[in-house]
């Protein structure tokens, strides 16, 4: 998996799963996805075929990953807002 990929709240992202074994139920696809709340979990994916050959995938969020993102940028939901410095400095020359 990507290692620079900066994760935010309700977003994640799939890589194909490298490690998959044919003789298990692995999924085609496999990463991690962070919850509204800033819990990150597995998130599971397998490309499936309709009876009409359509192609769609089946997702799964999984268990909560133990290691938790560099803290995030992104204020948690409901988080007040940080006011932005203001500065009223006179003696800019122009």
């Amino acid at each position: 998996m990507a290692t620079n990929f900066e994760m935010r709240p309700s977003s994640g992202s799939l890589f194909k799963n490298k490690g998959m074994r044919t003789d298990k139920r692995d999924p085609n696809l496999t990463g991690k996805i962070m919850l509204p709340d800033g819990t990150v979990h597995w998130f599971k994916g397998w490309t499936k075929d309709t009876a009409a050959g359509e192609k769609w995938i089946s997702c799964q969020i999984g268990d909560r990953c133990q290691q938790q993102p560099v803290a995030s940028t992104v204020p948690p939901l409901g988080a007040a807002p940080v006011p932005m410095l203001v500065s009223n400095d006179d003696d800019i020359p122009f």
